[in-house]
């Protein structure tokens, strides 16, 4: 017979396991809820090691490498000692970037530092791709549980991982023309001109001036950018894009201009990881400079003819709606000498105004020339330079003209024969000012913006392209960038990519 107490217990027991099964699920959201938290650390971690990185945008990646190992360290929750950080980077794998080149990246492992011992020589989770991109795969990070232990699981681990992009700074990017060392800022410089012997001041012919556009490879891992094209064939359409849609891969400056520790402009550095600070001149005018700057087209439709983009005010001259917007409507127009501003009278906004200002000769031609003139904008800027002025002429809207952009200036003070070798000093702010069309030797016109003019016919040549050399203390900040030793500008500004 069975006895009615022999259940007596049985609920103790029962409440007993429930107790321990609730205390264990409350232990191992305990432990879950400290691992998220890590997580997040970690995440931040990444994002801030790769922006800590990519903020040296002219640096070398050796150098970014060094800041993100740096900056990753100081932000994870864990700490480790110099032996455990390291192993765990040498140790660590990155399998996704993988997965990311097969999407159209190129991320390659950056040389792993001095006396660490990985089994390719390079950190498989520090990698850089040469389009502008830089990515790091924290390595995975250990925690000890509290409770977990109690169920036999004493770590837990936590991963994270960010890429960060070096993107342009002012929307013209880089453009393919180039700077020797004796331009000054301020100057009028010619950019490019044709070896037909009609050349005409800023320009002196093709023994100067010829070999002024660069040949840049397309690394091809833009999103939006061209595609790949390492052979540099045809040429014309390599410097086509290149002018009309800026240079689609990141550039340094070299630090002493040697040709022994050069790192050319190739596709091949793709692979190998560097980021290239020499550059490749070429002869001929007639390749792919007139197309990209205003009569197009633009192989692949990447982007209109430089001179056709943007929303200012167009001007037809010979048979293309060309940008008329001058530089000098981008002066700040509350900069007033009276009211403290340091700048030189002549670059008041206000004196560039037909109606109200008289012509002046502006550069000692002893002919007048109106307000509305290079001539004027000219010796602007050339006061400002030489008056050591300081206050910002420009607004930051600048950056949304196609006729702003960075430009490599070299260490070299001639461009040789062509097809030369250079080496980037530094970049400058460079405004593209004039254009010089062609119908036969004794048929030239001269188009500068803002100054008006007819300019009817289809049969025109572009001979010759201008620019001003915009002095660095004359931009806004946000157009600088912070400024490398030597002077110069930072075209690039790093941004969080994912």
């Amino acid at each position: 017979m069975l006895r009615r107490d022999s259940d007596r217990g049985a609920s103790a027991l029962l409440i007993a396991m429930s107790l321990f099964l609730l205390l264990g699920f409350a232990a191992v959201a305990i432990d879950l809820s400290v691992g998220f938290n890590e997580r997040r650390q970690d995440q931040t971690a990444a994002d801030i090691g790769v922006m800590a990185g990519a903020i040296e945008t002219l640096g070398t990646n050796t150098t970014i490498r060094d800041l993100i190992l740096d900056f990753t360290r100081r932000n994870v929750v864990a700490d480790y000692s110099n032996t455990d950080w390291q192993a765990l980077w040498e140790t660590c794998q990155d399998p996704e970037r993988l997965d990311l080149n097969a999407e159209g990246f190129n991320f390659q492992p950056i040389a792993a530092p001095a006396g660490w011992v990985t089994p390719t020589g390079s950190l498989d989770c520090i990698s850089f791709d040469g389009g502008g991109y830089v990515r790091v795969n924290l390595p995975d990070l250990a925690f000890d549980t509290s409770f977990g232990r109690l169920f036999g699981v004493d770590t837990l681990q936590t991963q994270a991982d960010a890429i960060a992009t070096f993107g342009n700074r002012g929307g013209g990017g880089i453009l393919p023309f180039a700077l020797l060392s004796t331009a000054a800022e301020g100057e009028h410089a010619c950019l490019r001109d044709s070896s037909g012997g009609l050349a005409e001041e800023p320009c002196d012919g093709p023994d100067a001036g010829n070999f002024g556009a660069l040949e840049s490879p397309h690394y091809g891992t833009q999103p939006d950018g061209p595609p790949q094209n390492c052979t540099g064939s045809p040429k014309k359409d390599i410097v086509t894009v290149n002018i009309a849609y800026g240079i689609d891969h990141r550039i340094i400056p070299d630090d002493d201009g040697l040709v022994g520790n050069e790192v050319r402009d190739t596709c091949g550095n793709i692979d190998l990881a560097l980021t290239p600070d020499t550059m490749n001149t070429f002869t001929g005018l007639s390749n792919g400079v007139p197309e990209g700057l205003a009569t197009g087209p633009v192989p692949g439709n990447l982007a209109l003819p430089r001179l056709q983009q943007g929303t200012n005010p167009k001007l037809s001259v010979h048979g293309h709606l060309l940008d008329n917007r001058p530089l000098w409507d981008y002066i700040d127009p509350i900069l007033e000498v009276g009211s403290g501003a340091n700048i030189p009278a002549i670059c008041e906004r206000d004196t560039f105004d037909n109606a109200s200002q008289a012509p002046q000769d502006w550069d000692g031609d002893l002919i007048n020339d109106n307000p509305e003139s290079w001539q004027h904008l000219s010796a602007c800027l050339e006061a400002f330079v030489a008056g050591a002025y300081t206050t910002p002429l420009f607004l930051e809207t600048l950056n949304e003209s196609p006729r702003f952009g960075y430009v490599p200036q070299f260490w070299e003070n001639s461009f040789g024969s062509g097809n030369e070798w250079l080496h980037v000093d530094k970049f400058k702010a460079t405004w593209l000012q004039a254009l010089w069309w062609k119908k036969s030797a004794t048929q030239i016109d001269v188009f500068h913006p803002g100054e008006g003019g007819t300019f009817p016919g289809n049969n025109y040549d572009i001979i010759q392209l201008s620019g001003l050399v915009v002095p660095d203390i004359s931009l806004p900040t946000a157009l600088r960038g912070d400024p490398p030793p030597g002077g110069g500008l930072n075209p690039f500004e790093p941004e969080l990519f994912r």
